[in-house]
């Protein structure tokens, strides 16, 4: 089984169920459904989901949704050695270097999965976009 993280956009277009984008994030949890894949979120791009989805879903619908993600993966916190690792990272956009050091702190997690790699230029561990993580599945 492959060991994915996956970035919050990634998981806003599929809660919005945007365009293309959108597409290839439900092929991505289909797959874990499917255990053809372990995906792995970081504790915060549960609240970034909540602020986002607040312009078209109703509180009970975005709880509803949120429950619904937090069933399919595994939440990686974001804590302290995290916070302190993304703070002195060379990595260009803060969010993204605390994406970045949480998936980087469970060591299965293969590649991370965004759609907007520029935050990840000078890390060390694969950074794909979902239609290039799908490629990599069974």
């Amino acid at each position: 089984m492959k060991h994915f993280f996956v970035d919050t956009n990634v998981l806003i277009d599929l809660l919005t169920q945007r365009d293309r984008f959108g597409q290839d994030a439900a092929q991505l949890l289909e797959a874990a459904v499917q255990q053809q894949v372990r995906l792995y979120v970081a504790s915060l791009s549960f609240s970034h989901i909540y602020y986002v989805l607040r312009k078209t879903n109703t509180s009970t619908e975005r709880r509803d949704k949120l429950s619904k993600l937090a069933r399919l993966v595994t939440v990686v916190a974001v804590d302290a050695s995290v916070i302190d690792q993304a703070l002195t990272s060379a990595l260009p956009d803060f969010e993204d270097a605390l994406q970045y050091y949480a998936a980087s702190s469970i060591s299965a997690i293969e590649c991370l999965v965004t759609r907007d790699p520029k935050g990840f230029v000078g890390g060390k561990m694969p950074v794909l976009n979902p239609a290039d993580a799908l490629r990599l599945l069974p």
